[in-house]
């Protein structure tokens, strides 16, 4: 065993080489000096004491190396001389280090790119303190008290109350909501992301405030004080990182007062750029600003060794006694709702929950990019197999001088490897363009939490894939080349002959290049199908040449002064000839959120009898301008008018689908229901509208005039052949010239608004549909390559065919022949593989089988085309072989 002394020495052996094989040659060429002196004092002449010496002395370059070799770490020196040769000699040929270099970087590069997006959304900790012990409690609900007595059922709502006293399974609970509200400022009024959190958030999660304090029991109550936390990125844009504490600011009408600044880097939840505290109980007061609701989220961390299966199966058994007796009636709701509850888990780790379904999308990416770094990596293996036949004679005569086969498969696979880090340089340095492509397929809720990022663990990863890439596409032909007879290579000269030909390893590299390519091109014309057929299809309006923004109006404000400044700005809208038409809803289409669902009780049908019979329909607030802005569709009736005030009867417009669902056999115009405490009467049918997203069904909509109770938020539409930039800038002067301290947001085209609903499912459709065509041109060149390659060493044998009679046909049917054979064994094996793994595209895909025929049939057709282009060009060369010049060589 090497003692730590000694190994210490070698290191500083290995650090001072030159010194030492200095000192080295020195003490050998003494010894020489002294043999020689001693041979010339018994009476030899100087050239036999010369040769006497060193024939007694022994090969000097041998003992160099024995000695190097006892100095230890002989292999480092070794393989950086190795490097410096593979350096050199690919310095010589830039044309194929280039382009070797730039198919290796596509691969890698990519490949580097999505993982920094899996990594931050599934691997990467979540910036909280010990963050795999915070688990969401998905059906937990918020404690309420809305100034009403409470109902006694035998049936309890499991709240945050229970999980809190349950102190063997939770060290701490809480909860969060995020929304907006506007922070008044007179120069420049601004929307700003709020949290909504308990007492003890910032506790539970890690977090520190930079000055001041967190939520405590002053704010946790109801009409406790009205407190903010500032993030330091408000603090530092908005104040100007002056001392704020203790001051007030107004959000949306109401005064709150600062009382602490958040540490830099933390802005959880929704990129959030101050928070305000969650009162416990919650009240109506608490999320007055909101629209009167916000969605909350219970988290809760769980004690020292307790695991998420035990956390959520005591969740579980808290449902369970507190659904009572029902829960083992069928007839009852509170089965359905246990049922529910084991569906969700119980108890969800957070990151999952934060990442949702997204996960699964960024997987498959990540699955297609492999495929495409596979289709690289064979493609440079087939450029360097076929460099290494190139080089047979050299790699021949190199074993004949003593190079064992090991050290002549080390310097071909210090080479590949030298690609490879040069590839993934290159690669590395083309990643962060695409990170910003990639952010539209993180999950929203990891917003300002987790983006990605090349940081340290992500170089690391892309150093490792360099050096497996490096190993997988340099090996084969550093080993086949290394096998090759040496006697043999030198005796033919290293040419080819009749029999060099496409070899088999060349065959089967092209062959599973291919497959890959076409399991890419089905993948991404299955996902081009998808998306354009949801974007094809109609969506109720006419969004082009359509601006929008969203204002939000004062809590304290009464809804009549909101009327009259809707009402103006409308009017200055309508009094600007370049503005088609103009109008107001409470929610825009295409919002995943928008709208709320509320119970409908139709006159003269009966009434619900269970859960299952309740009716409802969302319900929205509109102007009749805002219909004609978006161009949807009267099918009967009238849309609203100014008359169709809170004076008036209460009037309703619906969607198709309503009509058709609960007036099947009538027509729905002056038929009524009641909803929202009122009983309305059906004035008008419009188009169904896809109110949430693309994909979703179309549900029963009602819209209500906002003439009748003008909400506190809405957005403005107006329709103008203006362009996009004068058009939403005059929208904006209109707010502005009613309000000058009203903060609008969302200041955008409809268009946008549409692209923005299916920007994840478009964004991995094109990145999928870009790698599939990067494979298609790498197969295409790898093709070629190989082809070419092949045909050019077989000129002479050409020759000799052309000059016994062979036409240009023969010749191109000679050359083309196994490759047709490697084509179709590929695409093949490609489409067999692309219809075993499409299922995983399933939860991509809208409207369009996983196996559609179609897809599957057209797919190939862009790589066959491309393979008998890059087979026919090297082929029609050949046919131009002259039979006289090729005589004339031998």
């Amino acid at each position: 065993m090497t003692s730590i002394g000694e190994l210490v020495r070698r290191v500083w052996r290995l650090v001072r080489r030159d010194r030492y094989t200095a000192d080295l040659e020195e003490e050998m060429r003494l010894h020489l000096e002294l043999r020689e002196a001693r041979l010339r004092e018994h009476g030899a002449t100087e050239e036999d004491a010369r040769a006497g010496a060193r024939r007694r002395f022994g090969r000097t370059v041998a003992i160099e190396e024995r000695s190097r070799d006892e100095w230890g770490f002989s292999w480092i020196a070794d393989a950086a001389a190795d490097f410096r040769f593979a350096a050199r000699r690919l310095r010589l040929r830039p044309g194929f280090s280039a382009a070797t270099i730039i198919v290796a970087a596509l691969g890698i590069g990519a490949t580097t790119a999505v993982f920094s997006a899996v990594d931050a959304a599934l691997i990467r900790p979540l910036p909280f303190a010990d963050p795999s012990r915070l688990v969401v409690l998905p059906d937990v609900t918020m404690p309420y008290d809305f100034g009403e007595p409470p109902t006694h059922s035998a049936i309890h709502w499991v709240d945050m109350h229970d999980i809190a006293a349950q102190h063997d399974v939770f060290s701490q609970v809480g909860a969060y909501a995020a929304g907006g509200l506007n922070l008044a400022d007179q120069a420049h009024p601004r929307r700003v992301n709020v949290g909504v959190v308990t007492s003890g958030f910032f506790e539970m999660l890690g977090a520190r405030v930079r000055f001041g304090h967190t939520f405590g029991d002053a704010e946790s109550h109801p009409n406790g004080a009205q407190s903010a936390i500032l993030s330091d990125k408000l603090w530092r844009t908005q104040f100007g990182s002056a001392d704020v504490i203790g001051k007030s600011i107004e959000l949306s009408g109401k005064r709150y007062s600062i009382v602490g600044i958040a540490n830099p880097g933390f802005d959880f939840p929704d990129e959030s750029d101050l928070w305000i505290p969650m009162t416990v109980p919650v009240t109506f007061d608490t999320f007055a600003p909101f629209r009167g609701f916000l969605n909350s989220i219970v988290v809760a961390r769980m004690a020292p060794r307790v695991t998420s299966a035990t956390a959520a199966a005591r969740v579980i058994a808290l449902w369970e006694r507190g659904l009572g007796p029902g829960v083992n009636d069928p007839r009852t709701s509170a089965r359905e709702r246990l049922a529910a509850v084991h569906k969700e888990g119980g108890a969800v780790p957070l990151q999952q929950e934060l990442v949702g379904t997204r996960g699964r999308a960024l997987l498959i990416l990540m699955g297609v990019t492999t495929l495409l770094l596979l289709i690289a990596c064979t493609n440079v293996a087939s450029m360097l197999l076929s460099d290494a036949v190139s080089r047979r004679r050299e790699i021949a005569l190199r074993e004949v001088l003593g190079a064992s086969r090991a050290r002549i498969a080390r310097q071909l696979l210090a080479e590949s490897l030298l690609l490879a880090f040069a590839g993934a340089a290159a690669g590395i340095a083309m990643s962060p363009a695409a990170l910003h492509v990639l952010d539209a397929m993180m999950p929203a809720d990891l917003a300002g939490v987790a983006p990605p990022q090349i940081d340290v663990r992500v170089l690391i990863f892309a150093v490792g894939l360099a050096l497996l890439t490096g190993l997988v596409f340099g090996l084969w032909p550093a080993v086949s080349s290394a096998r090759a007879d040496a006697v043999e290579t030198i005796k033919s000269g290293g040419l080819g002959t009749t029999a060099d030909r496409l070899g088999v390893a060349r065959r089967a590299l092209i062959a599973s290049e291919m497959a890959l390519t076409v399991m890419l091109l089905v993948g991404s014309g299955l996902m081009l199908r998808s998306l354009s057929r949801l974007l094809g299809q109609n969506n109720g309006m006419r969004t082009d040449r359509v601006g929008t923004l969203e204002l939000s109006f004062r809590t304290d404000e009464p809804w009549q002064e909101r009327l009259a400044a809707v009402r103006r700005m409308l009017d200055r809208l309508d009094r600007d000839p370049s503005i088609a038409s103009a109008g107001v809803v409470n929610d825009l289409p295409l919002r995943a959120h928008g709208g709320m669902t509320l119970q409908v009780d139709i006159d003269g049908l009966p009434a619900p009898t269970s859960m299952d019979d309740i009716r409802f329909a969302r319900q929205l607030m509109a102007t009749g301008g805002y219909f004609k802005a978006l161009g949807i569709p009267l099918l009967r009736g009238r849309m609203f008018t100014a008359d169709d005030d809170s004076l008036a009867p209460k009037v309703a417009v619906i969607n198709a689908t309503m009509a058709r669902k609960w007036w099947p056999n009538s027509d729905a115009i002056g038929h009524t229901f009641r909803s929202a405490g009122g009983q309305y009467t059906i004035v008008g049918v419009i188009a169904d509208v896809r109110e949430a997203t693309l994909d979703d069904s179309v549900i029963p909509q009602m819209y209500f005039s906002i003439e009748a109770g003008t909400p506190q938020n809405i957005a403005l539409v107006a329709r103008s052949n203006l362009p996009s930039e004068q058009l939403l800038a005059r929208m904006t002067a209109a707010v502005r010239a009613v309000d000058p301290r009203q903060a609008v947001y969302n200041v955008r085209m409809m268009d946008d608004v549409v692209s923005h609903s299916v920007a994840p499912r478009s964004t991995n459709t094109t990145l999928i549909t870009i790698f599939g065509a990067i494979a298609l041109l790498l197969s295409a060149f790898g093709i070629y390559g190989v082809v070419s390659y092949s045909a050019a060493r077989r000129t002479r044998e050409f020759g000799i065919r052309a000059a016994l009679g062979a036409t240009s046909a023969n010749i191109v049917a000679l050359v083309g022949r196994e490759m047709i054979a490697v084509l179709i064994v590929g695409v093949a094996l490609g489409l067999g593989g692309a219809w075993a793994l499409s299922r995983v595209l399933a939860s991509l895909l809208y409207e369009v089988n996983v196996h559609d025929l179609r897809t599957f049939m057209l797919a190939p057709v862009p790589l066959v085309l491309l393979a008998i282009v890059a087979t026919l060009v090297p082929s029609l060369r050949a046919t131009r072989v002259s039979p006289m010049e090729v005589m004339r060589t031998e």
